[in-house]
């Protein structure tokens, strides 16, 4: 317990089980009030029980000790760091209020309660989280249990394979043509001043609308195009060290806009903001497109191959999908699309036999 010169309150330094060493911290107990000692008193030990509670916890094998930076080490792409250092910040805000202070006092119950503790947490927009979101934050913590088996903290792993299925994700639509228009149309009028190496939003929505790839894999290095051949190279987010490579055929209705960048000296397509996907998501908000995404691009280009008879395998190899039932998820066929297999199926008298049958 000790004051500061010029502060009416109470401060405390006690040892941290956050920190693992000592932290000092101004209470909401006033000096003038005549309780407040006593109450600065009661907060104090309330914290000190806390690192008391550790009981025979190795300063090493606690969570604070060696956690982030496993997480930072362990992912090669910034955004997936970022991902994990988010999870983190709830799961260990959950283990410390419920004492866990080391992996060898996690247990398989701790999982599902985190799980409901998760989804009642509120983000900024005030809704909450997701199932999903819950669910990814958990494997999180299995990545992180996993670890601690390796390093002898924890005899097993209780948070890992819980069989706790996700929900189904929301399904994707494909751009209309007049979705089209008004999203070109409010993305000239935002960037129009702009010199086209400044304009992330035109030049993004151009790539991934004819080429069907990721938001974060529209800033292409201008040495990866080549438009005399007619090839881009696109580089996405693999397993284990480093990006995975992907040559494609490059659209010629991209030919003007690569032709333009290069005048302009530029040394990649665009240069994405850091929250770029958020951007995108408030524009579309203004403009009632929320039923949409960025992805939408992606679903109307692998659609649109679909309608017009390209073999799947080559569809696939123009957008980097490695497996069938994936890439069928995001043909988005309806009725119009279906006339040919009406007229296929003529079994009027006189037409062609079918089947054998005469």
């Amino acid at each position: 317990m000790f004051q500061r010169p010029g502060r009416p309150v109470w401060y405390v330094k006690y040892l941290s089980v956050e920190t693992l060493d000592w932290k000092s911290e101004a209470t909401s107990h006033r000096l003038d009030d005549p309780a407040g000692k006593r109450k600065a008193v009661h907060y104090g030990e309330v914290k000190a029980a806390e690192f008391a509670k550790m009981g025979s916890v190795r300063r090493q094998e606690a969570w604070s000790a060696w956690v982030l930076p496993f997480l930072k080490g362990r992912g090669s792409d910034p955004l997936t760091v970022t991902s994990y250092k988010a999870a983190w910040s709830f799961l260990s805000t959950f283990l410390l209020e419920r004492r866990v202070m080391s992996p060898a006092q996690l247990t398989y119950s701790h999982g599902k309660e985190f799980l409901a503790w998760r989804m009642k947490v509120k983000r900024h927009c005030g809704k909450t989280v997701s199932k999903n979101t819950a669910i990814g934050n958990l494997k999180v913590l299995s990545l992180i249990m996993g670890e601690a088996v390796k390093r002898g903290f924890a005899l097993m792993n209780p948070v890992l394979r819980m069989g706790i299925r996700r929900d189904p994700p929301k399904e994707k639509v494909e751009l209309t043509q007049a979705e089209v228009a008004t999203i070109r149309a409010a993305v000239v009028e935002l960037e129009a001043e702009r010199p086209i190496t400044e304009r992330w939003m035109t030049v993004s929505f151009e790539i991934a609308y004819y080429q069907g790839c990721r938001l974060s894999e529209t800033r292409v290095a201008m040495t990866d195009v080549d438009e005399a051949r007619g090839e881009i190279r696109f580089f996405t987010k693999g397993r284990g060290d480093g990006r995975r490579e992907h040559l494609t055929a490059l659209h010629p209705a991209l030919v003007p806009l690569i032709k333009q960048l290069r005048a302009a000296g530029a040394t990649h397509t665009c240069t994405l903001p850091r929250m770029a996907a958020k951007e995108w998501w408030a524009l579309r908000q203004k403009l009632k497109l929320g039923h949409t995404c960025f992805h939408s691009t992606r679903v109307g280009v692998i659609s649109e191959m679909a309608r017009k008879g390209v073999p799947e395998q080559q569809a696939m190899r123009y957008v980097n999908h490695s497996s069938v039932s994936v890439h069928r998820i995001y043909q988005k066929l309806n009725v119009r699309d279906l006339q040919a297999c009406v007229t296929a199926l003529n079994f009027s008298p006189g037409s062609a036999t079918t089947g054998g049958k005469e």
